[in-house]
């Protein structure tokens, strides 16, 4: 039989499956309440806005939507996101932006082009496991920092004692990856103070910072803050940043589209990755996007988006104040937008083995061992509360404080939590 493993390149042996999927797969019973996904409640999408946006290709531009298009973008939707910058303080021109197959694929090309193997770059500890996985398919490595005690970002102390350390050591870092909006998974949001700190560690280091922002319109309480991108415009304007940004959480992510914005030199470099990949953007939906988004509705559909899942964190905070046990060890985050918040437990749980007892008692959750690349902590996890009802939040919450107790009580006792049954 021929043996594949000594095909499979270097790249392809790096690739790893990604656990949320995972996951996915194993609560699809529909008795399972899961707070494993990502997923946008479908409550949100505007189904007979985007109908009548299709209706409207088809009639006016279906030979041309249904052709080739070009890789960087089609030009009209990205006239209507240059508008859409605009509106929240970034000054754009079309050679500052593609339009990319969601922001997975952005997560993709950007180590492709920037990164040989070996090379490191700097994340957030813990960190979005889709980039995790990108990173790890080109054979690079990332350098973990932790967040600051108040949790608005970096331990800008911790960033340039170990960042030293790996230049000392003759390590090659290329860039700084981070989500500062809600980030995934904790939820947590980056101060001003530390946006400016990361920028100016930046510029006196000369790397490159990726700002991935999927959550940043999903803001639900507080003030907006200035992105990276509007801050480096905005002072010295060394054009150091790549922004990501993606409809899958602020439209529909069934869509599959998504930008990139950067300086014209990397915006170029992107466009050769990506036509190696899939030559262009889904063209039909470029164009469905571009007419949906001269009627101006999206922004409606924002300030919807942010009411539902402002009602449904506070409701699942609740509920986690209801029934989780009162310990100093067990804390969640509070956040003010995006999709998630971060679950710690004590130390002695270990989320990854408890994940198929939760799963028998019908309730998912996403292990936080994942979004970690090196040395991952095994007592948090990831809970998601913009997808389910309040009636399943109420009762999977319920359904995983009792596994969590059980945990608690089995430790205090010396015995053995309750294991799962046999072939969950």
């Amino acid at each position: 039989m021929l043996y594949l493993e000594s095909l499979y390149s270097k790249n392809a042996n790096n690739m790893k499956k990604s656990v949320i999927r995972e996951l996915l797969k194993l609560t699809q019973q529909p008795e399972i309440i899961s707070f494993a996904g990502g997923l946008p409640d479908p409550d949100t999408f505007p189904v007979q806005d985007l109908q009548a946006a299709a209706d409207l290709v088809f009639a006016k531009q279906a030979r041309s939507a249904l052709q080739y298009g070009t890789t960087e973008g089609d030009n009209e939707l990205k006239a209507e996101l240059i508008k859409f910058e605009e509106r929240q303080g970034v000054r754009l021109s079309p050679d500052n932006m593609i339009i990319v197959s969601a922001s997975q694929q952005a997560l993709d090309m950007i180590p492709k082009i920037f990164l040989d193997p070996g090379d490191y770059i700097i994340a957030e500890r813990p960190t979005y496991v889709g980039a995790i996985q990108a990173v790890q398919s080109y054979q690079g490595r990332m350098l973990g920092v932790p967040s600051s005690r108040d949790g608005d970002g970096f331990d800008m102390e911790e960033l340039e004692r170990r960042y030293l350390r790996a230049k000392n050591e003759g390590l090659s870092v290329k860039y700084i990856y981070v989500i500062p909006d809600f980030q995934n998974p904790s939820g947590v949001c980056w101060s001003l103070a530390k946006r400016k700190a990361l920028l100016e560690f930046a510029y006196k280091h000369d790397l490159l910072v990726v700002e991935d922002a999927p959550y940043r319109e999903i803001r639900f309480l507080g003030t907006p803050i200035p992105s990276l991108y509007q801050l480096d415009q905005e002072g010295e304007n060394r054009s150091i940043i790549i922004g990501m940004k993606t409809f899958s959480k602020i439209l529909a992510p069934g869509l599959r589209v998504g930008w990139v914005i950067a300086r014209p030199e990397i915006i170029q470099k992107l466009v050769v990755a990506k036509q190696a990949v899939d030559l262009c953007t889904n063209v039909f939906s470029q164009k469905w996007l571009a007419e949906y988004l001269k009627t101006g509705k999206i922004y409606g559909v924002i300030a919807h988006t942010c009411e539902l899942y402002r009602d449904k964190r506070d409701f699942m905070c609740d509920m986690l104040e209801k029934h989780m046990p009162r310990r100093s060890d067990i804390t969640w985050t509070k956040p003010e937008g995006g999709l998630f918040l971060w679950l710690s437990l004590p130390s002695f749980i270990d989320t990854d083995e408890m994940i198929h007892k939760a799963v028998a008692e019908k309730v998912a959750y996403v292990v936080g061992s994942a979004f970690y690349f090196d040395e991952p902590e095994h007592n948090a996890m990831r809970i998601n509360f913009s997808y389910s009802s309040k009636v399943q939040i109420e009762e999977g919450v319920r359904r995983l404080a009792k596994v969590v107790k059980a945990e608690i009580v089995a430790h205090e006792t010396g015995r053995t939590a309750v294991a799962a049954p046999t072939g969950v």
